[in-house]
């Protein structure tokens, strides 16, 4: 009976060791890391942007400067997509110059640069002119969530419910 039992035991394990080796990527899957997705024709405000931060910041800052993903995009998915199947797109924060696109007012430094946008953003600070943003708990644009409005030059914490557990952002 023992032997029954030890033998149900290890086809049981030998089963769960092949279907994560079945759903586990292809070798040929190559993951890309996506820092900065701020780019437009807009020649009179080219770097104006929504900036998801890596660190809290005061209400009253008018500026972040830790790590950042600074776009001008709606993402359904913080954590990134796949565009044919094979390659990752994942966004990280990341730190650059204040001169980077064209001139950017402030710099993201390298406080938390290479982490994961995805469940790990703790503010954002909107420089778009054009449109407002909403960070979403979830992704698909659900759950909690925190309005931005356009261009107000502050800076402002995700808050109780969303800091760290961001899921996707939406302009407009």
């Amino acid at each position: 009976m023992r032997l029954t039992r030890t033998a149900v035991a290890a086809a049981a394990a030998a089963a769960a060791v092949a279907a994560t080796i079945t759903m586990a990527p292809p070798a040929s899957a190559v993951t890309s890391y996506v820092h900065n997705d701020c780019t437009s024709t807009d020649t009179s405000h080219p770097t104006h942007c929504f900036r998801i931060q890596f660190n809290s910041r005061s209400e009253t800052t008018q500026q972040s400067d830790s790590g950042c993903l600074a776009t001008r995009h709606s993402r359904t998915n913080d954590d990134g997509y796949s565009p044919n199947g094979a390659t990752v797109i994942t966004f990280v924060f990341s730190a650059f110059p204040s001169d980077a696109y064209g001139g950017m007012p402030t710099p993201c430094d390298a406080r938390g640069s290479g982490q994961a946008v995805y469940h790990h953003a703790a503010s954002g600070w909107n420089q778009d002119p054009y449109a407002g943003y909403t960070v979403y708990a979830n992704t698909g644009y659900s759950g909690t969530s925190k309005y931005y409005p356009k261009a107000d030059g502050i800076a402002r914490n995700l808050g109780t419910g969303l800091k760290n557990h961001n899921g996707s952002h939406k302009r407009g």
